[in-house]
């Protein structure tokens, strides 16, 4: 059956006009960018192109995982050996016992005045993916170290448990050879170790978990005279570079950080090591264009619209054939359709100003450090200024309990204290298990995008050259100075 004449010959009487195809090339370019935005940006979670059959897997967390693995057992291997050499001692012969101990344990510890007291909370964890991940933390946190970030640096660690045998790592080789304060409690009253028992027992977790914050930050501020304090959750994996990239964040801002012009001058509380992008998304009260979404649809069609009028003025229009109804398929439907594909894109992989936290652009401060005083998430990696510590810590014994994280937020919030955070996170959050009974979907909202795109020779380079931007001398004159003035 033949069609008749004037249907087989109506589409390119649509094509014909200037407008139809100009709708056409504008749909292909669209095609085009939605193709490629389902190629490459697919980590942004609040894309419309977001994969999450494949954002959670790891990639370069699996190989600092290998790393921290074999850190770990290369040191599991020189403890027992020490320990042999020393209960098997030949008067006789030669040092090689002792000699061994001291040249491979050296710089497995903390310097003479540590910048950082590095705390780890741990507790048993029953679950079988669970079990390493403690190792994997303090291993992936110093494996590859410079001598110069770990002098830096005082581990503590804090077996969480009101019996601390129950862990599966208590008295391990590697923790005793690694960290250089690990134990469970101590210095408790009875009364307090009772309710810290009933806590634990009952899974009062947010008693308890404030109890735990607290005397992991009181620990380091009693024993070390570091003038920043960390606290890390033990379901972590660290970057190779997290350390000086982290040294040279703090540096900037003791030394560098300046408030804007027309802002008050407050101190600030923390930096942030790990956040996730779930809770930086679009949000109404912070992005006008997003806010103002119909607006922003109707500004995007008059500015094509007046922008296509005024070359049909100039005349310029006539090469280009702007007739009318091509100003007004690409005015009312291109331009539009544009906008809305770049919210499509995600907020994070627009190339805007304080959007792309993830990528070390320009606009990025100094340092790698991006104020961060919404919207930060969670507690799993938080360096802390330790003048700014006693006035947060008094509000959370006053408050006892409750979710930590949100505790911290809202009493920033209240004092208006400033909060920062690397640029590009330093931490990842692998702990689908959670020590606090939440949901795996939960869990996976707890995530860093972007951290599993890193590579690890990239990481290592840039390891090396952050090594050498920071300025060792004067954290080392920080923290003798905290010293003498503790």
């Amino acid at each position: 059956m033949r069609l008749p004449h004037r249907l087989v010959h109506l589409p390119l009487r649509i094509l014909s006009f200037p407008a139809a195809r100009a709708l056409l090339l504008c749909s292909a370019l669209w095609l085009l960018a939605f193709s490629y935005g389902r190629l490459f940006l697919w980590r942004d979670p609040h894309s419309a192109y977001f994969r999450s059959d494949s954002v959670y897997d790891l990639d370069y967390s699996a190989a600092r995982q290998r790393e921290a693995r074999d850190f770990i057992a290369q040191v599991t291997r020189e403890a027992n050996a020490t320990t042999t050499s020393d209960t098997n001692t030949d008067d006789g012969g030669d040092d090689g016992g002792e000699g061994v101990k001291q040249t491979k344990t050296r710089f497995l510890k903390t310097g003479p005045s540590p910048a950082i007291c590095a705390a780890f909370v741990t507790v048993r964890r029953d679950a079988p993916a669970a079990r390493l991940y403690l190792q994997d933390a303090l291993g992936s946190m110093l494996a590859g170290l410079d001598p110069r970030e770990r002098a830096a640096l005082n581990v503590s660690l804090l077996f969480a448990n009101t019996d601390p045998a129950r862990h599966p790592d208590w008295k391990a080789p590697w923790v005793g050879a690694l960290a250089d304060v690990a134990a469970g409690y101590t210095g408790l009253t009875d009364l307090q170790r009772a309710g810290l028992r009933k806590a634990e027992e009952e899974r009062d977790l947010q008693l308890k978990g404030v109890f735990d914050y607290l005397y992991v930050l009181e620990r380091c501020l009693q024993e070390t005279a570091a003038p920043f304090v960390a606290v890390f959750e033990d379901d972590v994996v660290f970057a190779a570079d997290w350390m000086a990239r982290t040294m040279r964040g703090l540096q900037w801002l003791v030394r560098d950080y300046k408030p804007a012009e027309g802002e008050e001058d407050k101190e600030w509380l923390y930096l942030r090591l790990f956040y996730t992008e779930t809770h930086l998304g679009w949000y109404s009260e912070d992005d006008w264009w997003y806010r103002h979404l119909p607006l922003t649809l109707v500004l995007a069609a008059a500015g094509t619209a007046g922008f296509l009028l005024m070359l049909r003025l100039l005349r310029c229009g006539t090469r280009l054939r702007l007739d009318w109804a091509t100003i007004a398929v690409v005015s009312l439907l291109v331009a539009p359709g544009f906008t809305v594909l770049a919210f499509m894109a995600g907020k994070h992989n627009l190339p805007l100003p304080g959007y792309s936290l993830q990528h070390e652009l320009p606009f990025v401060v100094s340092g790698g450090v991006v104020p961060m005083d919404k919207h930060g998430c969670c507690t799993q990696a938080l360096v802390f200024h330790r003048p700014a510590l006693p006035p947060l810590m008094e509000y959370l014994r006053k408050r006892e309990r409750g979710q930590t994280d949100t505790m911290i937020e809202e009493y920033c919030d209240a004092t208006g204290v400033k909060r920062f955070a690397l640029g590009e996170q330093a931490v990842q959050h692998v702990g689908l298990v959670s020590s606090r009974g939440m949901a795996a979907v939960d869990t996976r909202s707890v995530w860093a995008f972007w951290f599993e795109a890193n590579k690890p020779d990239e990481v290592e380079k840039r390891h090396r050259e952050t090594v050498e931007e920071v300025d060792w001398a004067m954290l080392d004159m920080l923290s003798a100075s905290g010293k003498q003035g503790g």
